[in-house]
C-alpha cells in the first residue's frame, strides 16, 4: 500500500487515458466471461439439440468475439505501456534531479554505482510492474470476481468445490511472496556494490594494470556476482515453489470439479455443455489465482526497488537555498571574510577548521599553505557552499554566502580543480559548459587566453573533436587549459585554484602559469597551495596548522618569521634539488 501511495500522485495526471484503459480491460474481461456461457449453447446445441447451423453460428460469434477482444486488448496494453513509460520517465527525471542537489559529501559516503543501479534497475522494476503487472492485476481480479458470481449462479454446489483451493492459495502466496522480496532487495544491493566497484575499476584501468590487479579484481567482482547468482536461486526456488503450490492448489479444485459435475452428468441434474461452461469458469478461476500470486511475487520485488527509490527521493537536501535570499551587490567587488569559522564534516569528527578569521580584499590574491591536512581545501570549500560552516559566518562584499541563493553565488565563484573533470562529448561543449549560449568565438577567444586554442585548432576535428569520457584522449595540461578556458568563459568575480598546475611538466606548467594569471587578472583568488613555489608571488600568504591560522604575511615574511613556514619551504626545496639530481644522473 505504500508503494501505491507514493505512485499514486504520478499516475494521476494521466488519469484520463487510464479511465480508458480501465473500460478497455473491463470490455476484454467481460467477452472472456461471456465465452464459457457461449461454449455451453454451442456444446448444448451440437449434442443435445443437433442443430449444425446453430452450431455454425455460434463457432462465427466466438470468432468475432475473440477479435474484438483483441483489439480491446491491444489498445489496453499500448495505453499502459504509454503511461508507465512517461511515469518511470518523471520518476528517473526526480530521482537524478533530487541526487545532483546533493552536497559534495552526500557522494563521499556513497558509492556511485549503486546511484546509477537505482536510475536504471530499480526504476525498470517499477516500470514492469506497472506496464505488466498492474493491468494483469486488475484484469484478473475482475475475472475471478465475475467468474465467481457466474459459477454461483450457474451451480452453488460445484462453486463450494471451487472455493476449496482459494484459502491455501492466499496463505502460499503471502509467505513465499514476502520471501521473495527480502532476497531481491539483497540481490539488488549485491548487484549495485558489484556495479559499483566495476565503475570504479573502469575509471581507474591505469592504476589497476599498474599494478597487476586485474585477477583480483575479476575474482572480487566474480564474488559479488556469485553472492548474486546464489541469491538469484534463492528467488527461484522461492518463485518456483509458489508457483507450483499454487498451481497445484488451484488445478486440484479444477479436478474435483470435474469429478463432481462428472457424477452430476451422470445423473441427469447436469448438462454437458453446462460441465464444461463451468469447468472453464473453474480454469478461469485457477488461472486468475495463479496468475495474482505471481503478480504478487513480482510486486514485492518491484515494491522493494520503489522503497529504495524513494528513500533517495525523501533524503533531505543538506544545503538549500534559503526561503528568502539576498541578492550580491551590483557589481560584485569580491571582498571575501571568514568569521570565526568552525567546521566538522560529521558531528561524530572533529573539527577540521576551528575559528579561524580571515579577510580577503577585492583584487588581491591570498594563498592558503600548511601541512597536509591543515584545513585548506575544506576552508576554500566553504566560500560557495559546498559545505556550510558549523560555527561563525563566510561574506562575500558583506553578505552572508548562507543567504545568497546557490545558483547566484556559484555562479560568481569559479572554481579550477587540480584534477579537472571533463565530460565525454567535445572540445566545444566542454569549454561552453558553464555558458551554454556562449558563441563558438567566443569560446576560441577563452580558449587562446588559456592557452588551448593552438593545440584544440590541431586536433582532425578542431573544437568538435570529441575527447572521450574524462577527457582521457588529452593530456593533463591539455585537460587543465580547457578547465581554465571554461572558467574565462563563465567569467566569475572570485577564483578558487586549487593547486591547478601541481601534477604538470615543466613545459604544460608553463603555459597553465601564464593562463592562470590572465585569468586571475583583476579577479579576487584564493590559491589552494600544495606546493610553495607556487605561491610566492602572491599578495599575501595565509599558513594554517591544524585548522588554524598560524601566521599572514608574504613569502619573504612568513621565511623569516615562522619556522613551521621554513621548515615546509625548505622541505620542498630540497625535495625539488633531490628530484632534479636524480633526473640529471
Amino acid at each position: 500500500m505504500r508503494f501505491l501511495g507514493r505512485i499514486a500522485p504520478r499516475l494521476r495526471p494521466h488519469r484520463g487515458i487510464l479511465v480508458l484503459g480501465t473500460v478497455l480491460v473491463l470490455l476484454a474481461t467481460a467477452i472472456g466471461l461471456a465465452f464459457p456461457l457461449v461454449v455451453r449453447e454451442l456444446l448444448d446445441a451440437a449434442f443435445v439439440a443437433g442443430d449444425m447451423s446453430m452450431l455454425n453460428r455460434i463457432a462465427l460469434f466466438l470468432l468475432g468475439l475473440f477479435a474484438v477482444q483483441a483489439v480491446l486488448l491491444f489498445g489496453q496494453s499500448y495505453i499502459m505501456a504509454a503511461v508507465s513509460e512517461r511515469v518511470v520517465a518523471g520518476l528517473r527525471k526526480d530521482l537524478f534531479g533530487a541526487l545532483i542537489r546533493q552536497p559534495p559529501g552526500f557522494f563521499e559516503v556513497r558509492r556511485v554505482g549503486e546511484l546509477t543501479s537505482r536510475l536504471a534497475s530499480d526504476a525498470g522494476l517499477v516500470q514492469s510492474i506497472l506496464r505488466l503487472g498492474i493491468p494483469e492485476l486488475v484484469r484478473q481480479g475482475l475475472f475471478l470476481i465475475g467468474a465467481l458470481i457466474l459459477v454461483t449462479v450457474t451451480h452453488p454446489r460445484l462453486t463450494v468445490v471451487t472455493l476449496v483451493a482459494i484459502p491455501p492459495v492466499a496463505v502460499v502466496g503471502w509467505v513465499l511472496g514476502r520471501r521473495v522480496r527480502r532476497i531481491s532487495t539483497g540481490i539488488q544491493d549485491r548487484l549495485a556494490g558489484a556495479v559499483s566497484r566495476a565503475e570504479q575499476v573502469f575509471t581507474q584501468i591505469t592504476t589497476v594494470q599498474s599494478f597487476t590487479r586485474e585477477r583480483w579484481e575479476e575474482k572480487h567482482f566474480g564474488t559479488e556476482v556469485d553472492a548474486t547468482l546464489e541469491g538469484g536461486i534463492r528467488r527461484a526456488v522461492a518463485r518456483a515453489g509458489l508457483t507450483g503450490a499454487i498451481t497445484f492448489a488451484a488445478f486440484g479444485a479444477v479436478v474435483l470439479v470435474l469429478w463432481e459435475g462428472g457424477r452430476l452428468v451422470l445423473e441427469g441434474a447436469l448438462t454437458p455443455g453446462t460441465l464444461v461452461a463451468f469447468l472453464l469458469y473453474a480454469v478461469a478461476i485457477a488461472g486468475a489465482v495463479s496468475s495474482l500470486a505471481g503478480f504478487w511475487s513480482n510486486f514485492q520485488e518491484a515494491a522493494g526497488a520503489a522503497q529504495r527509490i524513494f528513500q533517495l527521493l525523501d533524503h533531505p537536501v543538506e544545503l538549500e537555498d534559503p526561503e528568502r535570499p539576498r541578492p550580491l551587490p551590483r557589481p560584485l567587488q569580491g571582498a571575501v571574510t571568514y568569521e570565526g569559522v568552525r567546521f566538522r564534516y560529521r558531528p561524530e569528527l572533529p573539527e577540521v577548521v576551528r575559528g579561524v578569521d580571515l579577510e580577503i580584499m577585492p583584487g588581491e590574491t591570498v594563498a592558503l599553505v600548511g601541512p597536509s591536512g591543515a584545513g585548506k581545501s575544506t576552508l576554500a570549500s566553504l566560500l560557495p557552499r559546498f559545505y556550510d560552516v558549523t560555527h561563525g559566518r563566510v561574506t562575500l562584499d558583506g553578505v552572508d554566502v548562507q543567504t545568497v541563493s546557490l545558483q547566484e553565488l556559484r555562479r560568481v565563484v569559479g572554481l579550477v580543480p587540480q584534477e579537472p573533470m571533463l565530460f565525454a562529448g567535445s572540445v566545444l561543449d566542454n569549454v561552453r559548459y558553464g555558458r551554454e549560449e556562449a558563441t563558438l568565438a567566443e569560446v576560441e577567444a577563452a580558449a587562446r587566453e588559456a592557452n588551448a586554442h593552438g593545440f584544440i585548432d590541431a586536433l582532425p576535428r578542431g573544437y568538435e573533436e570529441e575527447i572521450g569520457e574524462r577527457g582521457v584522449t588529452l593530456s593533463a595540461g591539455q585537460r587543465q587549459r580547457i578547465a581554465i578556458a571554461r572558467v574565462l568563459l563563465h567569467s566569475p568575480s572570485v577564483l578558487i585554484l586549487d593547486e591547478a598546475s601541481a601534477s604538470l611538466d615543466a613545459e604544460s606548467e608553463a603555459l597553465v602559469q601564464d593562463a592562470l594569471e590572465r585569468l586571475m587578472e583583476g579577479r579576487t583568488t584564493l590559491v589552494i597551495a600544495h606546493r610553495l613555489s607556487t605561491v610566492i608571488r602572491a599578495d599575501r600568504i595565509v599558513l594554517l596548522d591544524e585548522g588554524r591560522v598560524d601566521a599572514e604575511g608574504t613569502h619573504m615574511e612568513l621565511l623569516e618569521t615562522n619556522d613551521l613556514y621554513a621548515r615546509l619551504y625548505r622541505r620542498q626545496f630540497d625535495d625539488a634539488l633531490a628530484s632534479r639530481a636524480s633526473g640529471g644522473t
